[in-house]
């Protein structure tokens, strides 16, 4: 009843100044429960709010080496404390933090974000193709910029319907599934890559592949190379950053005129798409590569409808 009572005036994952105090107290390694005490909450309370603003800030791209995933550690959080207290000390980092929860995108959002990215983008085949790719199977922008073409492809130049994002793709290094099941992110990527064979860049030594080279890039940056991924940390750590498809889906993001999507917002969109036909939170897990069913619940939560609506003309 108390953790209730202190959510109806401090609701857990809800961001605000308090928050920031907080998530600072946390990274000068005092316990959660300490930091409740002193803000008059629930242990609760804090951890969620603290989740939800490291999430935010991960998903921003401004941590680097913090992943969405492994923002729901304190001790990941307290191992990137110094690009954690940079990035709150941005102008304006709060408000864009505080930003209502964007609304699940509906087909015809999506549909309409396309078209508004074909009309404005100076490459709007492969923009489509990128935005499609994000929306659709769970991929996240490092891994869809290391995607190669035989990722996409059969040698035959079929589509690989069931394919893999490859244990030296993956941001966790573990193997899971690559559903290319949209029509639309089908479609958009057999454009995509006929201008681009068109165009000569990234071709191969003959006609398998659609004429593409397989190991090379599935998306090309303008200098017609794979996108840059550095690596960062101390040596063995094996993190890695590619500052430049941030940079394309952020313009890409304000083309498409949804002004709450992000990389994160973008699988929140497709998990509640996916509960909505009846995945479960295994299922969930699995396509976005989240081990544990608890962080599955923490950063894709369902949208349960409250008792009215589920009552309403029921019989």
């Amino acid at each position: 009843m108390d953790d209730q009572l202190q959510g109806a005036s401090a609701a857990p994952g809800t961001i605000n100044a308090g928050t920031v105090d907080m998530l600072r107290a946390v990274l000068a390694d005092q316990t959660y429960e300490a930091v409740a005490t002193a803000h008059g909450v629930s242990r609760t309370v804090v951890e969620r709010q603290i989740k939800a603003l490291a999430a935010r800030l991960a998903d921003s791209g401004r941590v680097e080496g913090l992943s969405v995933e492994a923002s729901s550690s304190v001790r990941r959080l307290r191992q990137h404390s110094g690009a954690l207290l940079r990035a709150l000390d941005l102008p304006g980092q709060l408000e864009r933090c505080v930003e209502p929860r964007a609304p699940c995108l509906s087909d015809d959002d999506i549909a309409a974000g396309a078209h508004r990215i074909r009309a404005r983008s100076r490459q709007p085949l492969e923009d489509v193709a990128l935005y499609y790719l994000l929306l659709s199977t769970g991929a996240r922008p490092l891994e869809i910029a290391r995607l190669q073409v035989r990722d996409y492809l059969l040698a035959d130049g079929s589509v690989r319907r069931f394919s893999e994002i490859r244990g030296e793709i993956a941001i966790t290094g573990r193997a899971r599934p690559l559903v290319f099941g949209s029509a639309r992110l089908r479609e958009a990527l057999d454009a995509y890559l006929a201008d681009r064979w068109g165009r000569q860049r990234g071709v191969g030594d003959d006609a398998t592949f659609r004429g593409l080279a397989p190991n090379s890039r599935l998306f090309l940056s303008p200098s017609g190379c794979g996108y840059a991924i550095t690596a960062y940390g101390a040596e063995g750590q094996h993190r890695y950053q590619c500052r430049a498809i941030w940079d394309r889906y952020r313009t890409l993001f304000r083309h498409a005129d949804h002004p709450h999507l992000t990389a994160l917002t973008a699988r929140q969109t497709l998990a509640a798409r996916l509960y909505a036909r009846g995945a479960d939170e295994a299922q969930i897990g699995l396509l976005f590569g989240i081990s544990e069913r608890r962080h599955v619940r923490e950063q894709f939560p369902r949208r349960v409808p409250t008792l009215a609506v589920l009552m309403q003309d029921l019989v």
